[in-house]
């Protein structure tokens, strides 16, 4: 090693030019490794920065609300382990006290949603409802007979939060099949809920009117339980855990019984089809994916050329060092002596050049640490392998005859 940096301080010029063209090769290097990590760590960020949702529609795809969907197919979205923050909704329309069939008109006179989570309401912010004393938002994951009401229904009615008022509740019907118009049917008269909250929604999004009390899903699909009516929720969604996992996530929505839309088919109140949100992630996801295949198919590629670029380097800089062999060798070095301290010689340029550019690459943060290693180790192995088989040439070389010929 000590005979090696002599070697490469007395011939300074060649040191600079072989430590420049490793530099200029690591750069390179830093650069495609950057690349690769980059598109990695951008297909690793797709699901956050693109997720999927899927929705449960009519079989044509027209209408992804006011539908009946089966409490069989909402109770399989909701065990399904591929998806996650299942939003179920069923509309209903309310009336306070107690009143006949015969008195509906005159008394129901407030829109109402039995909801599992406040997204079932487009529009509403969690920060625009105001809570009484002992409950949040986890209310509408449980079965309490609790509401949430307009503050506008709120000042009308003289109510408080705190309160117990009788609420009566019709549901929608929507036909044979889910294929007739929807009617309001009586569910329950008089029931006790207690007021847990006040809402001031501002700006609604949704397609139908939006609603003056909210219940509990469980609590509402608890009623129709009870009654002995058959349940079905009005719309229901939900985010795909794993978008990376998608042709499962479909497989199991197939198996509850779920199809997929048919344009040309006739329009139907049934919730039995299913749209996903996922066109856009299968898209990008596809782009990426054939942007990593190409580089790191490229990698083969880029190890022959820098092995390439070793062996020319240290062959065209070693060709005027025959005579520095030979006396080497005459003096009684051997040949895997000498090969040593050439080689030597290379991995101080090379470990130089790795580190003029990591040292900067490093502390910039430009590239990961793990692409930055990729990159040396890539470069140092390969250019040394390179170097390492041009200076092989050296041992057929003859010392009489390069000593005699004043080489």
């Amino acid at each position: 090693m000590r005979q090696a940096l002599r070697n490469l301080t007395r011939h300074y010029m060649k040191s600079i030019l072989s430590a420049a063209i490793g530099i200029l090769t690591v750069v390179l290097l830093v650069i495609y490794a950057g690349n690769i990590d980059g598109t990695k760590r951008q297909l690793t960020a797709l699901p956050d920065a693109m997720e999927i949702r899927g929705a449960v529609s009519n079989l044509n795809g027209s209408q992804d609300f006011s539908l009946a969907i089966s409490e069989e197919r909402v109770e399989g979205i909701a065990a399904c382990p591929e998806v996650e923050d299942q939003v179920f909704t069923v509309q209903l329309m309310t009336g306070f006290g107690e009143f006949s069939l015969e008195e509906w008109k005159a008394n129901l006179h407030y829109f109402g949603a039995g909801i599992n989570d406040i997204a079932g309401v487009p529009g509403l912010q969690s920060g625009e409802i105001s809570y009484g004393e002992g409950w949040d938002e986890s209310l509408f994951a449980e079965d309490a007979s609790v509401c949430i009401l307009s503050g506008q229904v709120m000042e009308q009615k003289g109510l408080k939060t705190g309160d117990e008022v009788p609420v009566t509740v019709y549901y929608y019907q929507y036909g044979q099949g889910g294929s007739g118009i929807g009617k309001v049917t009586p569910l329950i008269v008089g029931k006790k809920y207690r007021i847990a909250g006040v809402m001031d929604m501002k700006e609604y999004s949704g397609n139908i009117v939006p609603p003056d009390m909210l219940f509990p899903f469980e609590n509402i699909r608890e009623i129709f339980h009870e009654t002995g009516i058959d349940f079905t929720a009005d719309s229901a969604s939900f985010r795909v855990k794993d978008p990376f996992r998608l042709n499962e996530c479909k497989r199991q929505m197939n198996e509850i019984g779920f199809l997929p839309v048919a344009r040309d088919a006739d329009f139907s109140y049934a919730g039995n089809a299913l749209t996903m949100t996922d066109e856009n992630f299968i898209n990008a996801a596809e782009n990426l994916r054939e942007t990593l295949s190409f580089l790191t198919g490229m990698l083969p590629f880029v190890i022959v050329i820098i092995l390439f670029v070793g062996y020319l380097c240290s062959y065209l800089l070693i060709q005027g060092r025959r005579a520095e062999y030979a006396t080497m060798r005459s003096v009684g070095m051997g040949w895997g002596r000498c090969f040593s301290v050439l080689v030597f010689e290379n991995i101080m340029t090379s470990a130089a050049a790795c580190a003029m550019v990591s040292l900067p690459v490093l502390l910039t943060g430009m590239v990961s640490v793990g692409a930055l290693l990729f990159s040396d180790t890539v470069f140092f192995l390969s250019f040394l392998v390179g170097s390492a088989a041009a200076l092989w040439s050296f041992h057929g070389l003859s010392v009489m005859e390069v000593l005699a010929g004043g080489d």
